[in-house]
C-alpha cells in the first residue's frame, strides 16, 4: 500500500512538473520541506499527515502565492497559518450559529470546521481544498473536501490526497500560464 501510495504521488508530480516546465513556469513551484519543518507542522497541529501529504511536502513544499492552479498550494508555513485562522475561529465561537451545519450525505460531520481539518490550497478568501481527518460517519479518514467560506463545507471532492493531486494534474490542460497568472482556456 505504502509504494502505491509513493507511485500515485510521484506519478502525479511528474505530471505537473511537466506541464509547469512546458510552460515556462516551474518557479511557481517551491522545493521541498525538511523532514523537521513537516514534524514541526504535524506537532504543532497535533495529527498525523497521511503518507502522500508528506511525500507530496518533501518534493514541493507548496508553491508561490498564486502559484497553483487553485490560488496557492499550501507549504508547511502556509498550511499552519491557514489551519491556524479556522481554528481561531472555531474555538472563538464564530461558528456557533452554524454548529449544525450539514453538508450533503454523511462523509462529513456537522459544523462549518473540525479541529481535524487540514488546509492543503487556498484562494486567498477563505476557500480551498482540505484534507478531512476527522470524517462523519460515511466519510473516510483522509478525504478531501471542499471548504467555501460563505457555502461552507462539501464533498468529498477527492477520496484521498492522491486522489486530489492526480485531479489537479488532469486540469492542467485547461490552464496558460501568461505573465505568471494562470488563465483558464474554454
Amino acid at each position: 500500500m505504502a509504494n502505491e501510495i509513493a507511485a500515485g504521488v510521484v506519478g502525479a508530480w511528474d505530471e505537473i512538473e511537466r506541464w509547469y516546465e512546458a510552460q515556462g513556469a516551474g518557479h511557481l513551484i517551491l522545493p521541498p520541506a525538511s523532514g523537521e519543518q513537516i514534524a514541526a507542522l504535524e506537532a504543532t497541529l497535533g495529527v498525523e499527515l497521511p503518507e502522500a501529504v508528506t511525500a507530496s511536502l518533501r518534493r514541493h513544499n507548496g508553491s508561490t502565492d498564486g502559484g497553483w492552479p487553485t490560488g496557492t498550494l499550501l507549504s508547511c508555513d502556509g498550511i499552519l497559518q491557514e489551519v491556524s485562522v479556522w481554528r481561531d475561529l472555531l474555538t472563538s465561537g464564530d461558528f456557533d450559529d452554524v454548529k449544525d451545519f450539514v453538508a450533503d450525505g454523511e462523509a462529513l460531520k456537522a459544523g462549518w470546521w473540525q479541529i481535524g481539518w487540514v488546509s492543503l490550497d487556498a484562494d486567498g478568501g477563505g476557500n480551498g481544498a482540505v484534507l478531512d481527518l476527522s470524517p462523519g460517519p460515511g466519510g473516510r479518514i483522509g478525504q478531501v473536501i471542499d471548504m467555501d467560506h460563505e457555502a461552507g463545507p462539501s464533498g468529498p471532492i477527492a477520496s484521498d490526497f492522491v486522489g486530489y493531486l492526480t485531479g489537479v494534474a488532469a486540469r492542467l490542460d485547461d490552464f496558460s500560464v501568461i505573465g505568471g497568472q494562470y488563465v483558464e482556456e474554454r
